[in-house]
C-alpha cells in the first residue's frame, strides 16, 4: 500500500508524533511500504498577511528544517519521499510554491484550501466562506455574506465554475511537472462544495464532459487522484477510472492513531477505493 499524503511534526496541523521514525513504523505496521511525508508550503495568505483561518505562511527557517530532516532520515523499512500539500491559486494554474522551491523535493500534492480565483469568479475574500472553518458565518453578518456569496456562483453559473476548476487543475499539471497528486478533492467536486457552489444543478454527464480532459491528462502525466474514505460520485470516479487515471488512498495523516485525520485511518480509504474497483496509481519519481 502507499499514502503520498502524510504530515510532518514542523508544521501547526499536525501532532508532534508525527516524526520520520515514528511515521515509518505506523506505515509499516499498517502495510504502507511506500508514502511521502509533506510539508505545508504557501508563498502568501489570500489576505496578505501571515496567517489565514487555518492556514499559515511558510516559514523559510521551518522549510529548511523539513529539508535537512528529510536529507538526514534513512528510512529502514519503507520509501519514503519528500513533498509539499500547496494550494492551487487561480485558473491558469498558478500554485502557492515557487518552481526554484518545487525543485528541492520530490513532488507537490496539490490542494484547493480556499476557493481559487476564476475568470468567471473573480476572488474577493469576504465573499469566500469556508463554513467547515468559520463557525462565525452562522452569525447575522455572516449568514448575509453567505448569501452575498451564493448569489454570486448562481450568477457566474455553476458550470462555469466546474469548467473554471478544471481549467486551473489542467494547467497547473501542464506547467509544473512535480505536481504529482490532486489531493482529497473526493469526485472532483469537493472543493466547489465546500464554497456552497450548487454543483448538483449541473447533471452529472454534463460534469463528466467537462472533467474529462483533466481524467486524460492525469492519465497521460500520471498524476494521481487522491481519495479519502468521503462522499464523491461514484460515476464520475468510474469514468476517470475508465480513462486510465491511477486513484491513490489517504488518510491525509496529521495524527498517528487518534486526533484529526489518524493515519490509522489509512485501511478505511483503501477499502471506499476497492468498493469501486478504482485502479491504484503509482508515481513514477
Amino acid at each position: 500500500m502507499r499514502d503520498y499524503h502524510i504530515h510532518y511534526y514542523i508544521d501547526r496541523c499536525a501532532d508532534n508524533e508525527m516524526t520520520f521514525p515514528n511515521i515509518e513504523e505506523k506505515c509499516i505496521e499498517l502495510g504502507i511500504t511506500e508514502g511521502t511525508v509533506v510539508k505545508h508550503y504557501s508563498s502568501s495568505m489570500p489576505n496578505g498577511q501571515e496567517d489565514w483561518i487555518c492556514w499559515h505562511k511558510t516559514v523559510p527557517e521551518q522549510w529548511r528544517q523539513y529539508l535537512d530532516e528529510y536529507a538526514s532520515y534513512e528510512p529502514k523499512r519503507m520509501i519514503i519521499h519528500s513533498g509539499v500539500e500547496t494550494e492551487l491559486c487561480n485558473e491558469a494554474g498558478d500554485i502557492n510554491i515557487p518552481i526554484e522551491e518545487q525543485q528541492k523535493i520530490d513532488m507537490v500534492q496539490l490542494s484547493v484550501h480556499y476557493m481559487i480565483d476564476l475568470d468567471c469568479l473573480p476572488m474577493t475574500l469576504l465573499l469566500y466562506p469556508n463554513l467547515n472553518f468559520c463557525p462565525a458565518y452562522n452569525n447575522d453578518d455572516g449568514k448575509r455574506i453567505v448569501e452575498e456569496w451564493r448569489q454570486k456562483t448562481i450568477q457566474a453559473g455553476e458550470e462555469n465554475i466546474i469548467i473554471g476548476l478544471v481549467n486551473g487543475y489542467i494547467n497547473a499539471i501542464k506547467r509544473f511537472p512535480k505536481v504529482k497528486s490532486l489531493a482529497h478533492m473526493a469526485d472532483g467536486l469537493k472543493p466547489l462544495r465546500t464554497y456552497l457552489v450548487d454543483v448538483d444543478r449541473v447533471t452529472i454527464k454534463r460534469t463528466i464532459e467537462i472533467m474529462e480532459p483533466l481524467m486524460r491528462l492525469m492519465a497521460e502525466k500520471g498524476v494521481v487522484w487522491e481519495l479519502l474514505n468521503e462522499y464523491a460520485n461514484p460515476e464520475i470516479l468510474k469514468r476517470a477510472n475508465q480513462l486510465g487515471v491511477g486513484f491513490t488512498a489517504s488518510a491525509d495523516g496529521h495524527y498517528l492513531e487518534s486526533g484529526w485525520g489518524p493515519l490509522l485511518k489509512h485501511r478505511e480509504a483503501e477499502d471506499f477505493l476497492d468498493s469501486l474497483s478504482l485502479r491504484r496509481g503509482r508515481i513514477e519519481f
